[in-house]
């Protein structure tokens, strides 16, 4: 049986990540924003997108200067910082949860394994999925498998 605590916990979570994500239009330039990403039936967090800036967008977009994405994984309770990207600019989608832009970004591994760089890419935080467009390039130590 899940304890009341658990619950409040849960809650606690998924509203807080939900308030934290709020830009809304017309309220002008907010600085040092956070965008979480859970896992809702474990209650932990998978990725978060971080912005220097974000400024609404009238078709409901959040553009994101100084866009920073982290992905997680888990070794017992233990977060650990999996793949980090990066990128100037990037407009971000509440409803569909994708962040996406037509410029250049680099995505590497936290351990420095890996780098992609490349121009125009699509993130899509739930599941974790990133299409890179154009001019990609890869440099590899021990590449990007999740299988250590």
């Amino acid at each position: 049986m899940v304890s009341s605590r658990c619950i409040g916990i849960g809650m606690a979570l998924f509203f807080g990540g939900w308030c934290v994500a709020q830009v809304i239009p017309g309220q002008g330039v907010q600085k040092r924003i956070k965008f979480p990403e859970y896992d809702r039936t474990k209650g932990r967090i998978t990725s978060l997108l971080t912005g220097d800036q974000a400024i609404p967008q009238r078709n409901g977009t959040v553009l994101v200067k100084g866009a920073r994405l982290e992905t997680y994984k888990y070794d017992g309770e233990q977060r650990k910082v999996d793949l980090i990207m990066e990128a100037p600019t990037c407009f971000f989608e509440f409803r569909t949860r994708v962040a996406s832009s037509s410029g250049p970004m680099r995505v590497f591994r936290a351990d420095g394994g890996a780098v992609l760089e490349g121009r125009g890419f699509s993130w899509r935080q739930n599941p974790s999925y990133l299409v890179i467009s154009n001019n990609v390039r890869t440099i590899t130590k021990q590449g990007f498998s999740l299988n250590e």
